[in-house]
């Protein structure tokens, strides 16, 4: 079982995807997997030594706070929510190219270790289209019972989708200095 590798003052943490979903729950699967990734991305990207310390990080989300399976995911890992690092505004404004969310956010995300950043945007197409509508129609309240059900299906089946491949197969990235 891959895990993500943490430290936690003087103690490594090895934190598993099934981890994050214990700690979320399933209803947000989608951003669990998504924050899994971009997480292995990010501490196989930025330029530190050994394992990152959770103290150093800092997280931002362009999904504003209808990313929860994204936020939970990040908070287990690296506690950025409860230690008051985590952004989540959809008025953040991409450094790179990022897919609309339903919500009228981006599928973009900003991590700052020391001095170093790393942008982090979905790449285009990874998001199913029906997603986006079902997601639309839940957000408005004009979901119907069986749609409902679908979109349940349809997260599950993008978390697998996302799980299943390689993190630079999902995302575009680019360092930078942090602000």
């Amino acid at each position: 079982m891959n895990t993500i590798s943490i430290k936690d003052r003087d103690v490594i943490l090895n934190i598993s995807y099934e981890d994050m979903i214990k700690y979320h729950g399933r209803f947000y699967i989608g951003g669990v997997a998504m924050a899994y990734k971009a997480l292995e991305l990010a501490f196989a990207k930025l330029p530190h030594l050994g394992i990152p310390s959770r103290e150093k990080i800092t997280f931002a989300t362009a999904m504003g706070m209808e990313g929860m399976g994204v936020i939970d995911g990040v908070e287990m890992v690296t506690r950025a929510r409860s230690r008051e690092k985590l952004i989540a505004d959809i008025g953040i404004i991409p450094k790179i190219p990022a897919p609309d969310a339903p919500n009228g956010g981006k599928y973009y995300f900003e991590l700052n270790y020391d001095r170093t950043m790393i942008a982090i945007a979905v790449k285009e197409g990874l998001i199913p289209e029906e997603f986006i509508i079902l997601s639309g129609k839940a957000l408005s309240n004009t979901i119907s019972e069986e749609e409902a059900i679908r979109i349940q299906i349809v997260k599950e089946d993008l978390a697998s989708l996302i799980m299943t491949n390689a993190a630079e197969d999902l995302f575009n990235w680019s360092l930078c200095e942090s602000r």
